[in-house]
C-alpha cells in the first residue's frame, strides 16, 4: 500500500488509514467495479466519516480508480492499458524535474540511503527475485521524497500510484536490465549537477521502455503494440482534458481580485452561494485551483477552502514543473509535427529571436506560447494536460508574474531550428536542456530580487 509522501502535510493518520482501507477494498474486489455505489451508504459500510471518505475518493479519482457519476454516486474502475502506458511515460518524465530539483538539497545522510536502495535493486535484478518490483520503486521514491518541490513530488507520487495500482491485475516491474539506471542515479547523487540529473532521467526513460517490452505479454499486447499505444482523451483524467468556462473564470476572478480573501478559510457552500451554483458543480473547479496552488484543502475536509497567499517558493515550484513538462512535450511534438505545425513553431521561434534581440517584453508571452505549441502537438494527453496545468500555475501564482529577461538564448533557438528541420527528438531535448539553464539563471535573479531560496 502506498504511504503518504512527506510533502502532503494534510495526510493525517486517520486519512492515511482510510485511503489504504479503500484502496485495499478496490484491489481485493470487495468493492465491485463498474456498478454505481452510493457514497453515504459506502461510508457506513466502511465505517468512515463521510468527509474523510469523500477526500479519499477524490484522491483515488486522481489515480484513475474512481469516477463520480452523480450527486452522491460513484464507480470504481481501472485505467485502460493505453492510459497506463501514457501515465508511465508521464512518471519517468516527471522524474527528471524531481531529480534535478533534489540534487542540490541532498545531504551526507542521504548518501547511505541511496546506496542501500541501489544495492537492493542490483541484488534483486541479479537474483531475479520478486523483490525486483518494490526495489525498483524504492529507487524512484528516494528522489521523490527528497525534492523540495511539493508540486513535482505530488504529481510524481500520483503517477507512480497509477502505474502500480491503475490496472487490474497489476503488472509488477519486470525489466532486470537496470544497472545503467543504478549507475546514473548514483552519479546524480554523487555529482549533484543538472547534467547528471538529466542523464539519470533519460536512462530511466530507456529502462522504462524496456519494462514495457517485458510487460507486453501479461497485458495482452505485443511489444510493438504496447510501445505504440496512446490513450484517447476519454481515457485521460478530468484535469487533463477540461476546458475553462464562464463559471471557472468567475471563480478564478474571485480568488485573484481579493473577493475571496487571502489566508482565510471558507466553506465550499459559502462560495457556492455567492456564485449561485451547487457545491457538486464547484468541487472539480476547487480541485483545479488546488492543483494550481491558489487554494488548499485538507484531505479529510475537502469543503474547507483556504485561499493561499503564494510566495516566491510557489513560483519556483511552478517554473520547475513547467520546464520539466515542456521538455517532455518538445520531445513528443517535434517528430510528429505536420507541415502546419512546423510553420507555427518556426513563427514562434522567429518571434522569440526578434524579441530577444530588441529586448521586447512581449518575449515573456512568446516563451509561454512556445510551450503551448509543444503541448498542442503532443499526442500523450496526460503529459499535455499537465503542461496546461503548469502554465496556469505560472500565469496566476503571482499577481504580477516575473518577466523572463534571459535575452541571450540563441543557443536554444539554433537547436530548435535544427530540430524542426529534422524532426529530431534528441535535438529538441537538447534545446530544452539549454533552455533549462536559462531558467536556472531566471530563478536565481527573481529570488534575489523578491526574496526566497533559489533552487537549481
Amino acid at each position: 500500500m502506498p504511504a503518504a509522501d512527506r510533502h502532503d502535510d494534510g495526510w493525517t493518520p486517520q486519512f492515511r488509514d482510510a485511503y489504504q482501507s479503500v484502496l485495499g477494498a478496490i484491489r481485493d474486489g470487495s468493492l465491485a467495479r463498474d456498478v454505481d455505489h452510493d457514497e453515504l451508504a459506502l461510508s457506513g459500510r466502511l465505517d468512515l466519516d463521510p468527509a474523510v471518505l469523500h477526500g479519499v475518493l477524490e484522491r483515488l479519482a486522481d489515480v484513475g480508480l474512481v469516477t463520480f457519476v452523480g450527486a452522491a454516486e460513484l464507480r470504481f474502475g481501472t485505467l485502460s492499458v493505453p492510459a497506463w502506458v501514457d501515465n508511465g511515460r508521464l512518471l519517468v518524465g516527471l522524474l527528471e524535474g524531481v531529480v534535478r530539483s533534489a540534487v542540490p538539497t541532498l545531504t551526507a545522510e542521504d548518501e547511505p540511503a541511496h546506496a542501500a536502495s541501489a544495492d537492493d535493486l542490483r541484488r534483486a535484478a541479479a537474483l531475479r527475485t520478486a523483490d525486483l518490483d518494490p526495489a525498483f520503486w524504492a529507487t524512484l521514491r528516494f528522489w521523490i521524497d527528497r525534492t523540495p518541490n511539493p508540486v513535482l513530488a505530488g504529481l510524481a507520487n500520483r503517477a507512480l500510484e497509477r502505474v502500480r495500482f491503475g490496472v487490474d491485475p497489476s503488472v509488477p516491474f519486470r525489466n532486470t536490465d537496470v544497472e545503467e539506471w543504478i549507475a546514473a542515479s548514483q552519479q546524480a547523487a554523487r555529482y549533484r549537477t543538472p547534467a547528471a540529473a538529466a542523464r539519470a532521467a533519460h536512462v530511466l526513460a530507456r529502462v522504462w521502455e524496456g519494462n514495457l517490452v517485458a510487460c507486453a505479454e501479461p497485458l495482452g499486447h505485443t511489444p510493438d503494440e504496447l510501445l505504440a499505444a496512446t490513450s484517447s482523451a476519454a481515457d485521460a483524467p478530468f484535469w487533463a482534458t477540461w476546458t475553462p468556462d464562464d463559471l471557472w473564470w468567475d471563480l478564478l476572478a474571485m480568488v485573484r481580485d481579493g473577493t475571496l480573501e487571502r489566508d482565510r478559510t471558507y466553506r465550499a457552500r459559502e462560495i457556492a452561494a455567492r456564485l449561485r451554483q451547487s457545491v457538486l458543480v464547484l468541487m472539480p473547479l476547487f480541485r483545479r485551483l488546488e492543483l494550481m496552488g491558489l487554494i488548499a484543502t485538507p484531505p479529510a475536509d475537502p469543503e474547507a477552502i483556504r485561499i493561499v497567499r503564494p510566495d516566491v517558493r510557489h513560483w519556483v515550484d511552478s517554473l520547475q514543473l513547467a520546464a520539466t513538462l515542456q521538455e517532455m512535450c518538445a520531445s513528443w511534438a517535434i517528430p510528429a509535427l505536420s507541415a502546419r505545425g512546423r510553420t507555427q513553431l518556426r513563427a514562434v521561434v522567429a518571434a522569440a529571436r526578434r524579441q530577444a534581440r530588441t529586448r521586447d517584453f512581449a518575449y515573456t508571452l512568446t516563451m509561454v506560447e512556445l510551450s503551448r505549441v509543444f503541448g498542442a502537438h503532443t499526442q500523450n494527453p496526460w503529459i499535455a494536460g499537465n503542461l496546461r496545468l503548469a502554465l496556469s500555475r505560472l500565469a496566476f501564482v503571482f499577481d504580477d508574474a516575473p518577466l523572463f529577461r534571459q535575452w541571450d538564448i540563441e543557443d536554444v533557438l539554433t537547436l530548435l531550428d535544427r530540430a524542426i528541420d529534422t524532426g529530431d527528438a534528441v535535438l529538441a531535448t537538447e534545446a530544452m536542456h539549454a533552455l533549462g539553464l536559462h531558467y536556472d539563471v531566471h530563478i536565481a535573479e527573481v529570488t534575489a530580487r523578491l526574496g526566497g531560496a533559489p533552487t537549481a
